[in-house]
């Protein structure tokens, strides 16, 4: 095995800072659009229950764009949960492994949800192309072309693949959890389990 030199090491992790600090950015615009469409279905809801019960002329295509909005939300908002240490987490064990066993089974966990995110998006993209092929609309009001709805699926796959490497990058670089989040999170435990 190789000595790394200090200098190779502090260039590593200046790169692997610049890595996670694009992927942060990213990750923070799609958290605004999923934050964006949350409000926006809320709005939407409240439309309805004006139209409906104020105005009595209910708004029948409501839940149909509820219900799309939905799906962007959950899938740009996935990759911000992850960098944030979000995500359900099972640390009744890991917690009382050592702090290099840790970080493998990070590792781990990490490279599962990087497969994850792949097959989300090689399996989304194929379903939206393949409902846009052969003209799919939803059977509801709005009769929405499906794949448009379909393509979120594939979108927050790599938003989440990025994260998930990204979250490699730092983490083979030797960089400790994201200090904002560490410093904002002092009295929870910590999200990666990493010392």
């Amino acid at each position: 095995m190789t000595n790394v030199s200090g200098a190779d090491r502090q260039g590593a992790q200046r790169v692997a800072r610049a890595i996670y600090a694009a992927i942060r950015r990213l990750t923070d615009a799609a958290m605004a659009v999923a934050a964006a469409s949350v409000l926006f279905s809320l709005a939407l809801v409240c439309y309805s229950v004006l139209m409906r019960y104020f105005a009595n002329r209910p708004v029948p295509w409501v839940d149909e764009m509820v219900g799309y909005v939905l799906v962007a939300s959950v899938m740009f908002a996935i990759a911000e949960a992850l960098r944030k240490g979000e995500h359900i987490g099972v640390d009744i064990l890991t917690e009382r492994l050592p702090p290099r066993a840790r970080r493998a089974i990070y590792v781990l966990g990490m490279v599962a949800v990087a497969v994850t995110a792949g097959a989300l998006v090689v399996e989304g993209w194929t379903t939206a192309a393949f409902s846009k092929m052969l003209g799919i609309r939803s059977i509801g009001y709005l009769a929405t072309p499906i794949w448009i709805v379909q393509a979120m699926v594939p979108i927050g796959g790599a938003l989440l693949l990025l994260a998930a490497l990204a979250e490699l990058v730092r983490v083979a670089a030797g960089l400790p959890p994201d200090e904002e989040e560490t410093a904002s999170t002092a009295d929870a435990p910590k999200a990666t389990g990493i010392d």
